[in-house]
């Protein structure tokens, strides 16, 4: 068989004129070829450390908290706060996924704590694995892109999120920085969802997503699932930044309010300052299913979230729209490739009696197939 050279349309499909947005993606509107974030864009300005300073007003004695995942925002993060504040005023906690977490990630954390002379907590969680092989086998029977997120990820985001939350309370901590990017919000996921119900609601989309599996319903599963709902980047209940659970309260900074983002110059400065390393993935690599996710979107809808990433990145400047077409070329052939690698990933999983039902995810989907002629 010999593969036939393909434009990029035909492996990516058509896309905004200004950036790379897709034009499959039905939340977007589009006016001549422009997506409309492209005809809104206003670019963010940035405090500066001084002001972040300034903003946390720390008591003497007083720490703020990170959540650090050991990829490289998170870990230069914690090396810019620990320059402004001093490193023994910022304590780092991280989420660890026995089994589902990369062990690079974490050796990333490790080691820029070593750097720093700090002590970063770790809470290590056992349970998520077993989690994910049983939803992960529900899911199969029934691929949605809209439970990509819901059954595959569940536990993570309370995980991540109001369990280190949890920790810094026993700190006294009650304030925290959050190095999530602008260049990396990628909506559609929880659009999927708000199209799942009738009212446009998220969280009547999750009920709708749990009803359609009635093989969810065992031991605490379907609390898990709903709680992880709860507790997002911005938890539900919050105004102005300012958190509360129970008694406990706490306000979260974002640390890209202060301090712009270029991934190239990002990366430079931890690899150099930290040894910080990646695996094959250049983010997101803190999660071993992150590829799984990217197949299941991918082969969906037609992108996944590094189409969002690439379109902020052109808008920003910080790359032009033909190297971002390539970099969506590169993935769409990695991805559309990928079977193996992705069965082998199952397999060590504990997941081998899933393949075949992968391997027909291949086939069935129009955005997962080459295009081969004899």
């Amino acid at each position: 068989m010999k593969m036939r050279e393909m434009n990029y349309e035909e492996y990516i499909g058509e896309r905004c004129g200004c950036c790379v947005m897709p034009k499959g993606y039905k939340a977007m509107r589009f006016d001549n070829g422009r997506c409309e974030m492209c005809s809104s864009f206003t670019p963010k300005t940035f405090k500066g450390g001084e002001a972040l300073v300034r903003d946390l007003d720390l008591n003497p004695g007083e720490k703020v908290g990170i959540t650090v995942s050991g990829g490289k925002d998170s870990i230069l993060m914690w090396g810019v706060l620990a320059d402004y504040l001093g490193q023994n005023r910022v304590q780092a906690f991280t989420y660890f996924k026995e089994g589902l977490s990369s062990e690079v990630a974490l050796e990333n954390v490790k080691k820029a704590g070593r750097v720093l002379n700090s002590t970063p907590h770790i809470v290590y969680e056992s349970t998520s694995l077993e989690r994910f092989r049983r939803n992960f086998r529900c899911f199969m029977k029934r691929p949605d892109p809209a439970s990509v997120r819901v059954l595959l990820c569940a536990g993570c985001r309370y995980g991540i999120t109001e369990q280190l939350y949890r920790l810094g309370e026993q700190e006294g901590i009650t304030k925290y920085i959050s190095g999530a990017s602008y260049l990396e919000l990628a909506p559609f996921k929880e659009e999927l969802l708000m199209c799942k119900s009738h009212r446009h609601d998220i969280d009547d989309g999750l009920e709708e997503v749990i009803r359609e599996y009635p093989s969810l319903a065992w031991g605490d599963n379907l609390s898990v699932i709903r709680r992880d709902q709860k507790y997002k980047y911005k938890n539900n209940e919050t105004l102005g930044n300012n958190f509360s659970t129970g008694t406990y309260r706490y306000k979260l900074y974002d640390f890209d309010d202060y301090f712009e983002n270029d991934p190239f110059k990002v990366e430079a400065i931890v690899r150099d300052r930290f040894g910080w390393e990646k695996t094959d993935r250049s983010w997101h690599f803190d999660c071993r299913i992150e590829d799984l996710k990217d197949v299941f979107y991918f082969g969906f809808l037609g992108y996944t979230e590094l189409d969002f990433k690439l379109s902020a990145m052109v808008r920003y400047g910080l790359i032009d729209r033909a190297t971002a077409i390539e970099e969506l070329c590169a993935q769409a052939k990695s991805i559309r490739t990928s079977a193996p690698k992705i069965c082998a990933l199952l397999i060590e999983l504990g997941l081998e009696d899933t393949v075949p039902e992968m391997m027909a995810f291949y086939d069935k989907y129009i955005f997962l197939k080459e295009d081969r002629i004899a």
